[in-house]
């Protein structure tokens, strides 16, 4: 009797402690979604005060107080930005004045297509190429009409969120120390310096992931660039280095920033072979950069397996749309170096671990043995 009573004590036990953690998950999973405004922005700034972390410090040495040093690190920072845009802000300008010839272009492909494919299969016998391109001319402004007031929204959601940033990467660097000792002293007092070390090694992380993106982004535009260059596509670097920004966004970004030179060189060349090429160089360099330079350069100083970073896109995808796939796979990593410091949490960091594969003494067995029979 008393151990029916037990096996329902532990039953109730359990199912509280699923209830309890489906609770946890659901409340973070709301406050992830609705508190995006505030959140989002905070991420932001939390990466961006780990990479100018260093340089702040660096300069807080040479005798300039915190709030200088802060002050001239983000300067710096704004005047690299202004470059990049005054260098290829007069290309960007071009692009949108040519936009005029590239929708005519396009308006005459389809219609030109449209008008060949009715003549094999007569779907619209009775509409001629001119009808087909009127349609297409109204179909595009009203798409345009919609485009641009979702890019006018978008933007100025952007700049609310960048001007969010910015402020909280400020505080966040001039408040740091007090920061660190307000969580520090969350612990208990033999426990503090393990804790201490803990945020320095989640800093570290964030710190490094940034550092080996922007590596990654400086390779791919130079390869990119290199290639079209060698092609003759107009514009060349400002793509390549587009592209390259793009794939911080992961496979999303590749696609879209392999798609835009792959449709201006469809647009403004008369030979197939050019985009043809545009697609043959971005799928080669998106092959070195999946096999070659991502894990080494950006995946060692992640240390996530492949799975759990696929499972961090979709979620983040899901619940922030791309800030969420940008954010989540570092925060991830961060994540995984706090489950270490926590001898509870201990099997949650080996699980997000990259060497979670490992190859067994069988494995590889058959291949010992067909070797041995060919050297037979």
């Amino acid at each position: 009797m008393g151990s029916i009573e037990e096996v329902e004590a532990n039953m109730s036990f359990s199912i509280k402690k699923v209830f309890y953690v489906l609770a946890v998950l659901f409340g973070i999973s709301a406050l992830l979604f609705f508190g995006r405004p505030v959140i989002v922005p905070m991420a932001f700034a939390l990466l961006i005060s780990f990479i100018l972390y260093p340089v702040c410090r660096f300069i807080e040495a040479k005798g300039v107080g915190r709030l200088w040093s802060i002050l001239w690190t983000m300067l710096g920072v704004a005047l690299f930005l202004v470059g990049l845009i005054t260098l290829f802000g007069s290309q960007i300008v071009k692009i949108m004045q040519d936009f005029t010839d590239f929708s005519n272009r396009l308006h005459e492909i389809l219609a030109s297509l449209t008008s060949f494919i009715n003549e094999k299969v007569s779907i619209l016998p009775n509409v001629s190429e001119n009808d087909i391109m009127d349609m297409s001319k109204d179909w595009f402004s009203s798409k345009g009409n919609k485009l641009v007031g979702a890019m006018l929204n978008n933007t100025s959601e952007f700049i609310t969120g960048f001007v969010l940033t910015v402020i909280y990467a400020f505080l966040l660097l001039l408040y740091r120390n007090g920061l660190k000792r307000a969580f520090v002293n969350f612990a208990a007092s033999d426990k503090q310096e393990d804790y201490a070390h803990m945020i320095d090694n989640m800093q570290r992380v964030g710190q490094k992931y940034l550092t080996g993106m922007f590596t990654l982004i400086v390779i791919l535009g130079a390869l990119n660039s290199i290639g079209l260059l060698l092609l003759g596509i107009d514009y060349a670097i400002f793509f390549g280095y587009l592209a390259a920004f793009l794939a911080i966004i992961p496979y999303v970004g590749t696609l879209i920033g392999g798609a835009i030179p792959t449709l201006y060189a469809f647009m403004n060349y008369d030979s197939i072979w050019y985009p043809l090429g545009v697609v043959l160089i971005f799928w080669f360099v998106q092959m070195l950069e999946g096999n070659f330079l991502s894990p080494k350069i950006v995946g060692g100083n992640l240390n996530l397996n492949a799975l759990v970073a696929i499972i961090a896109l979709i979620i983040g995808g899901s619940v922030w749309g791309i800030p969420g796939m940008i954010l989540f796979l570092p925060f991830t990593a961060v994540f995984k170096v706090a489950c270490e410091h926590y001898k509870q949490l201990k099997p949650i960091s080996y699980l997000l671990r990259n060497d979670l594969y490992k190859k067994e003494e069988n494995e590889g067995s058959l291949k010992k043995k067909m070797q041995k029979i060919l050297k037979k």
